[in-house]
């Protein structure tokens, strides 16, 4: 895949399968945008992939407040001249049993997990319009397929609400020549699961068909090819990732 003259914005790019695509991008010749909370890790990763002669640039982003994404977005743009891709990664897991889920808690894993999805959308919008041409990745779960195992349901119904999104966008933005897309990964090893027990870790790994957990590259490998070229004619998809536990 090549990425030579793109700009990608990578949400949640300091850490894990964000930061998966981070790589793989700027490996493949595109100008990234890594954005994220921790302003520390986001700059840490930006001189690490510098050093290694590649275009990225770090922003400190909360995706809760759209102000901030539109920061992000200017930022692309005024870094690397427009907005090609779009992958909206940015997320926080959550496992509190429904009984015991506040309101605030509820009211942020909304905020984070699926009202960033919609408005970054909507702030990169007019400049993948104006090219007639864009790729918007948004990454769900295998816990928006089939309502999760050890989640939360606030996160459930969040990255349920990423599918319902990205279809809507889909049909949307289809005339303008944007493709929008999903990934629902499964189990990942990118150290969200790492507060479980032992056993709790053998008994999720015995319910994945490939007994294993997915790698960090597996699904970053999955979102950009959603994101090339060889994937014009792809759009309202949601590609599952996770080794066989749910076949959509």
């Amino acid at each position: 895949m090549d990425f030579t003259g793109k700009t990608a914005i990578v949400t949640g790019g300091a850490k894990g399968i964000g930061r998966g695509c981070v790589e793989l991008f700027a490996e493949n010749g595109a100008n990234v945008v890594l954005a994220d909370m921790n302003c520390d890790m986001a700059t840490e990763v930006e001189q690490e992939l510098k050093g290694r002669g590649l275009q990225v640039k770090a922003v400190k982003v909360n995706v809760k407040q759209v102000s901030d994404i539109e920061k992000m977005v200017n930022t692309a743009v005024e870094s690397f001249g427009t907005v090609d891709i779009l992958v909206n990664n940015a997320g926080i897991f959550h496992s509190t049993p429904v009984e015991d889920v506040t309101e605030e808690e509820w009211d942020n894993i909304m905020a984070i997990n699926l009202k960033s999805v919609f408005f970054a959308t909507q702030k990169v919008l007019p400049y993948m319009k104006k090219k007639h041409c864009g790729k918007i990745l948004n990454l769900s779960s295998l816990a928006g397929r089939n309502g999760g195992i050890v989640n939360g349901l606030g996160y459930s119904a969040a990255k349920a609400g990423i599918i319902g999104l990205t279809r809507g966008f889909a049909a949307r933005f289809a005339q303008h020549g944007i493709n929008v897309n999903a990934i629902a990964p499964g189990s990942t090893d990118t150290g969200i699961l790492g507060g479980l027990s032992a056993q709790e870790t053998a008994e999720l790994v015995a319910k994945i068909p490939l007994g294993r957990y997915g790698t960090v590259h597996e699904v970053a490998s999955a979102v950009a090819f959603l994101c090339s070229d060889d994937a014009s004619f792809i759009t309202g998809a949601v590609l599952d990732v996770n080794g066989g536990m749910y076949f959509g």
